[in-house]
């Protein structure tokens, strides 16, 4: 009995360790994607979201990293549109 909940435990320790590394993989895509979508229209409210996302990078919330610079490099693919 004691085995089975070890191994549960052990078990979504390493399920979690696996999300954690795909939310830090997404995050740095987004803020590649990001990156280079600035270079061809640099403005400081791009710059802003840049940063933003940059910043939530750095306090390891990699999820919110990933949203911010999706969002950021969408709303910049938007305006070029417009």
């Amino acid at each position: 009995m004691k085995l089975r909940l070890t191994l549960v435990l052990l078990s979504f320790l390493v399920a979690g360790s696996a999300s954690a590394s795909n939310d830090r993989r997404e995050c740095k895509e987004e803020l590649r994607k990001l990156n280079a979508a600035l270079s061809t229209n640099y403005t400081s409210q791009n710059h802003h979201g840049y940063r933003q996302a940059k910043a939530s990078r750095d306090n390891l919330e990699y999820k919110k990293c990933a949203s911010q610079a999706r969002k950021a490099r969408e709303r910049l693919e938007r305006d070029t549109d417009l």
